[in-house]
C-alpha cells in the first residue's frame, strides 16, 4: 500500500499542477520572405519568388565601344502579381526596383536602355530592352 501512495501522491500534485496552470495561448506562426534579387544577366530568364518574397532589380549601365546603355526604372507587367514599392534611374544609367509578390501568378519585368554616345559619335536608331519572367507560388 505504501508503494501506491508514493506513485499516487505525484500524479495527483502532477495533475493539480496542470489544472492550475494557465491556459495555453495561440502559437503564432512567422512568415519568412526572401529577397530575390535579379541583375543583367538575368535578363532573358525566369525565376521563381513565394508570395510575400521581395523581388530587388538592379541593372548597371553597359559599356559598348563609343556608346553607353542608361536604363530607365524597371517595371511589371502585371501590377497584381508584382506590386512596384521603388523605383529609380540614377544619373550614371543604373537603375532600381523594388517589388513584392502580392500574388500568385506570372509577370515580366521590362526595362528599356538608350543610348548616350560619346562625344563626335552617334547612336544606333534603336533601343536595348530587357526582360525577365517572374512566376509567383
Amino acid at each position: 500500500m505504501r508503494t501506491m501512495r508514493l506513485f499516487t501522491l505525484p500524479a495527483v500534485a502532477l495533475a493539480l499542477a496542470l489544472s492550475a496552470a494557465p491556459a495555453a495561448t495561440a502559437s503564432t506562426t512567422t512568415t519568412t520572405t526572401t529577397t530575390v534579387h535579379i541583375v543583367n544577366a538575368d535578363g532573358g530568364t525566369t525565376v521563381h519568388a513565394g508570395v510575400g518574397d521581395t523581388v530587388q532589380v538592379d541593372l548597371t549601365a553597359l559599356r559598348d565601344y563609343t556608346v553607353t546603355w542608361y536604363w530607365y526604372a524597371p517595371a511589371a507587367a502585371t501590377a497584381a502579381v508584382l506590386t512596384q514599392t521603388a523605383g529609380s534611374a540614377d544619373p550614371n544609367g543604373n537603375s532600381h526596383a523594388t517589388f513584392t509578390a502580392s500574388t500568385a501568378g506570372t509577370s515580366d519585368i521590362n526595362a528599356i536602355g538608350r543610348c548616350v554616345p560619346d562625344p563626335r559619335t552617334v547612336c544606333p536608331p534603336f533601343v536595348a530592352r530587357w526582360k525577365v519572367t517572374v512566376v509567383v507560388s
